[in-house]
């Protein structure tokens, strides 16, 4: 079991997070009496225990084209009364209704409408009165008017069976769901529809209910997201707190390099590899002198892995042992940015481009960047001095702001895809064809079908299980020196091998 390095971030309060162990006790200690005092609600079995529930590769979601309606009614009302005790109210006054005993007639119109499996999940789940938003992107569950809204063409197919929170953006939708295929995707507007249409040439993006709650369940998990009634400096709905990392992020990502970098020692023979070294591959101090914010994710990241046994960690890319070069090589860290909101994190370039090429971030045109930096990284810089060292980039956030990830990165390559705006090359995660022209949009998201901006940074962890694949399927060659190849080796993913340079979707 990996060890969480509880790393003080004056964004990530330990007093704020609620621990859903504790939450749990609370819910049990008083659940037997709340199901005598209102035995008219179809519940499903809320003893059963939420890791019981949860999607993992040892117990998957359904893939017969069925709903596991048992099993997410459980999830959806566990979720209800994590929001309803982190709001500081006891969970024995929460009024248990089911969904048509809550909306009356107005519910029971539309039932005939509606799959029989789903009607069984709907009269399974707790709607009260008064209920914080259910999650942090969506409301709660739809009301019978707007269920079936979405669709012109296919009227009774698709449900929006949870909305999307108010304000969050403009021309709401929600979390849709196909009563034909029994999966689901998360469009937070309307806008968002077109990348998940049609379902059956998307289907990467749409997943069973119980694989969507449980990756909402997994933010709660890990503390991406919290729940509480206090007051934040942090983007909050409700009761729910977008953190720009947590803590347990930082110990998945060491986990994932730490993978990556066997996988290459152990194809190294031992005679060619760097001496042993229980120091971390850099140090508080030599990160102080290279300017790097103090508490961030990347500084505690960078000194919680171990420093590799050899020197190419990817394609052209060099691990930096020697912190004199990596201090030097810092473009942003050293800029002066402040935000009367909050503190802002600049990008940290991780690992260098061992020919030291260099990437253009000027602006296509003047409307169309290809920076993927915070605004202010682009108006610090004059036009005509864009010009930055290629390599992979931790993700520079506000954190004040929305669905940021701090636990991100961006790979900054010096050549652009689809540079002639090839209808074919590179795709992201949603299987969209990158931006014509892009530098930075290899391994990203696009489109996120279990909910959140198509902007958010990829997660480091993510990239490194990928590379980690790549070496392990002998797909990237290990040399004396660590992976074989220079950068240019990323151009494979223009020329047909678009599949060995994405990720499939997450959060």
């Amino acid at each position: 079991m990996n060890t969480v390095f509880f790393v003080i971030n004056k964004y990530f309060n330990p007093i704020l997070f609620l621990p859903i162990i504790s939450i749990s006790i609370i819910i049990a200690s008083t659940r037997d009496s709340i199901h005598m005092s209102h035995p008219h609600i179809n519940l499903p079995d809320e003893d059963v225990s939420l890791n019981e529930l949860l999607v993992t590769p040892t117990h998957p979601g359904r893939t017969d084209n069925t709903l596991d309606h048992g099993r997410c009614a459980a999830l959806h009302n566990k979720l209800v009364e994590y929001a309803w005790v982190a709001e500081g109210r006891h969970i024995s006054d929460l009024r248990r209704r089911s969904f048509f005993e809550y909306y009356g007639d107005q519910a029971n119109e539309i039932r005939e409408r509606l799959d029989s499996t789903l009607v069984t999940f709907l009269e399974s789940i707790v709607v009260a009165e008064d209920l914080p938003p259910f999650f942090f992107w969506v409301e709660g569950i739809s009301s019978p008017a707007f269920m079936f809204f979405y669709s012109d063409t296919l009227p009774d197919r698709f449900v929006v069976l949870y909305n999307t929170y108010p304000g969050f953006v403009g021309h709401a939708v929600g979390l849709i769901y196909d009563q034909q295929l029994h999966r689901a995707t998360m469009a937070l507007g309307i806008e968002d529809i077109d990348f998940t249409q049609p379902v059956e040439s998307h289907g990467e993006l749409w997943h069973p209910l119980e694989t969507i709650l449980s990756n909402w369940w997994h933010m709660i998990q890990i503390g991406k997201i919290t729940a509480s009634q206090d007051s934040v400096p942090n983007e909050k709905h409700g009761p729910w707190i977008w953190h720009s990392y947590s803590p347990a992020q930082v110990t998945s990502a060491v986990a994932s390099f730490e993978r990556l970098s066997k996988a290459i020692g152990d194809r190294i023979p031992p005679d060619k590899l760097l001496p042993v070294s229980d120091e971390p591959l850099l140090s508080h101090a030599e990160l102080d002198e290279a300017s790097v914010p103090n508490p961030c994710f990347i500084r505690s990241f960078l000194t919680s892995i171990r420093r590799p046994r050899f020197d190419r960690i990817a394609p052209g890319l060099v691990i930096p042992h020697d912190p004199v070069v990596f201090a030097a090589n810092q473009r942003y860290t050293t800029i002066d940015v402040r935000s009367e909101y909050g503190p802002i994190i600049p990008p940290v370039l991780i690992f260098a481009s061992a020919e030291r090429q260099t990437v253009s971030l000027t602006p296509i045109n003047r409307y169309t960047s290809i920076n993927p930096f915070c605004v202010i990284f682009h108006q610090d810089i004059p036009s005509n001095d864009q010009l930055v060292l290629s390599g992979l980039y931790s993700e520079s956030v506000e954190r004040s702001s929305v669905d940021n990830a701090e636990e991100g990165f961006r790979l900054l390559l010096p050549f652009p895809f689809r540079a002639s705006g090839e209808e074919d090359g590179a795709r992201r995660s949603d299987m969209d064809l990158v931006q014509a022209k892009s530098v930075a949009d290899l391994f990203q998201h696009g489109f996120k079908p279990f909910g959140g901006e198509w902007w958010r940074a990829q997660r480091l962890e993510r990239l490194f299980d990928h590379w980690a694949y790549l070496v392990e399927s002998g797909i990237w060659k290990v040399r004396e020196n660590g992976i074989e190849g220079d950068i240019n080796t990323f151009k494979e993913a223009d020329r047909g091998r678009w599949a060995d340079y994405r990720i499939a979707p997450s959060w």
